[in-house]
């Protein structure tokens, strides 16, 4: 028997969350997927997600959802999520937010890091109260450029919507059946460029203070950034040759949006 006729062992993990008033009414876990609330005795509550098994394969299962009411959250990982090399049905990571009564949250997981051959679906649905505010930051490393290792292919699904009062506003897609190092090397698309990201803001509480976002922008020979607002939402789009620049970068734009430009201590754990 080869290995693909074998049954191999999957990781599974679920996450339902509950927080209320600032505190938390509801943390239940099973399998892989953990989470913790450190208290770093700061006003804004910090949310760690943890994967116990280090990482993402096809064939794995993960659900999480979050129910956010009358709060200030910031929710991070406790490390980059590694999807690893894999053959067969793709491995699903379904993420569900609520937010409703004047809450506001700061999305800020670590980066997605794209090994060869992986094969990833991930849906993210976001749901706003129209008075409630959204931060998301998502960041895609294209191969472990730290160890100087070069993507070369694999499957990514991933589709985000971000809704108000239910009703849709802004949705994100990548789709490839095959995804080739040909795409990152086009200038139409990453220039030989491996790592991306993509901040969306959403809110009146966070709209009503980005004037002076633009000095926020890296623009070097390792970073391209830029922004555009409309239909009350700004979003911001980066594009660097690997996650060391990408992070500067990063930083310097969530910088401005923290008192005293002081970013959550889960985001740089």
């Amino acid at each position: 028997m080869n290995i693909s006729q074998k049954k191999l062992e999957k990781s599974r993990g679920r996450l339902e969350i509950i927080i209320k008033d600032q505190n938390l009414h509801k943390l239940y876990q099973q399998g892989s997927s953990k989470a913790l609330m450190p208290d770093f005795h700061e006003n804004l509550k910090q949310l760690m997600l943890i994967n116990t098994a280090g990482g993402i394969t096809s064939g794995d299962e993960y659900d999480y959802k979050f129910e956010i009411d009358s709060s200030k959250l910031c929710i991070s990982t406790q490390a980059a999520e590694k999807i690893y090399s894999g053959f067969g049905n793709p491995a699903n990571l379904n993420i569900n937010l609520n937010l409703t009564n004047y809450s506001s949250l700061f999305w800020l997981p670590k980066e997605l890091i794209l090994f060869n051959n992986c094969n990833l679906k991930r849906k993210i649905n976001f749901n706003l109260s129209k008075d409630s505010n959204l931060l998301l930051c998502e960041n895609i490393i294209f191969g472990r450029t730290s160890m100087k290792e070069k993507f070369e292919k694999g499957y990514l699904s991933d589709f985000w919507n971000i809704k108000i009062d239910d009703k849709l506003i802004h949705s994100e897609a990548i789709n490839t059946g095959l995804f080739e190092k040909k795409y990152l090397n086009s200038f139409s698309t990453f220039n030989k460029n491996s790592a991306v990201a993509t901040i969306i803001i959403v809110g009146n509480k966070f709209l009503n203070n980005v004037d002076h976002i633009s000095e926020t922008l890296t623009n070097n020979e390792n970073t391209t950034s830029n922004y555009s607002k409309w239909d009350n939402k700004l979003i911001l789009r980066l594009l660097s040759k690997d996650s060391y620049n990408l992070k500067f970068a990063i930083d310097k734009i969530l910088s401005y949006f923290f008192e005293g430009s002081k970013l959550p201590k889960i985001w740089n754990i």
